[in-house]
């Protein structure tokens, strides 16, 4: 289920999650008059998920790329550069996988940092969270030991969207770049994912399973949103992958400014 709801600047709050299935429903206060309702929730081993072709499979490009550790570059300017090429060829795969989805819709844009100087977009803000997700792998099921904050309502399961040691969640991420100062009213929204194995760490696998979650479906699909920011982050943040290798961590940002 996805909805907006108006909101005043002195309302701004969060709301109470409500669950479907095993699955969450979040609530992210999205700016002075936008409240977004929608599935935010990190997939661990996504073997259980539906294989339902995507609409972009036979056109989108690099859609079954499998990221490689930079241990498998030569260590030169060169390497050092495809390496972190991947990480854009991804994000560009899954923009298109997203947009073939999103048919009859606006198509979703994503907008890029020119230079050093540049202003930081949703995208950083999505870098950062993956980064942290893989440092701390706090991601999956709450066990003895581990820093996170369950689910509300789902007290097995950590809360992949805020971060356990700062406390940062998807509006305090957005707001850090500077979003709300950018745009009035802004709207935002998260995805996330993680898998392990040569087959769970690709564009497609990550869009698939994302698109067999209603509520990550609505957030792909919700006519509301006109930007999105995926990155990748080498290695997993639900533990639950151990030493397994390929593992990715995937963090989609949508955003509607104005």
């Amino acid at each position: 289920m996805s909805s907006l709801l108006q909101l005043s600047r002195e309302q701004r709050r969060p709301v109470p999650d409500s669950p479907v299935s095993r699955h969450r429903q979040a609530a992210v206060v999205t700016g002075t008059l936008l409240l977004g309702l929608t599935g935010i929730v990190s997939a661990a081993q996504p073997a259980a998920a539906a294989t339902a072709p995507l609409k972009g499979a036979g056109t989108c490009a690099n859609i079954d790329l499998v990221y490689r550790p930079q241990s498998a570059f030569p260590a030169t300017s060169r390497g050092r550069f495809d390496f972190r090429a991947q990480a854009t060829t991804i994000e560009t795969a899954v923009l298109c996988l997203v947009n073939a989805e999103r048919t009859g819709l606006k198509p979703l844009k994503r907008y890029l940092s020119l230079g050093k100087s540049g202003a930081a977009t949703l995208g950083t803000a999505a870098a950062r969270h993956a980064a942290d997700a893989v440092g701390l792998r706090w991601w999956g099921k709450v066990e003895p030991g581990k820093n996170c904050r369950p689910v509300q309502g789902n007290p097995g399961q950590c809360d992949p969207h805020i971060n356990p040691r700062t406390g940062s969640t998807p509006l305090s991420r957005a707001q850090a770049v500077g979003y709300d100062r950018r745009c009035a009213p802004f709207s935002i929204s998260e995805n996330t994912y993680a898998g392990w194995g040569t087959s769970s760490v690709t564009p497609r696998a990550a869009v698939t399973w994302w698109m067999n979650s209603k509520p990550h479906r609505d957030t792909i699909l919700n006519p509301a949103y006109t930007e999105l920011h995926t990155k990748v982050a080498w290695g997993s943040a639900d533990p639950a992958a151990g030493s397994i290798t390929p593992a990715i961590t995937y963090v989609q940002m949508f955003g509607r400014c104005g």
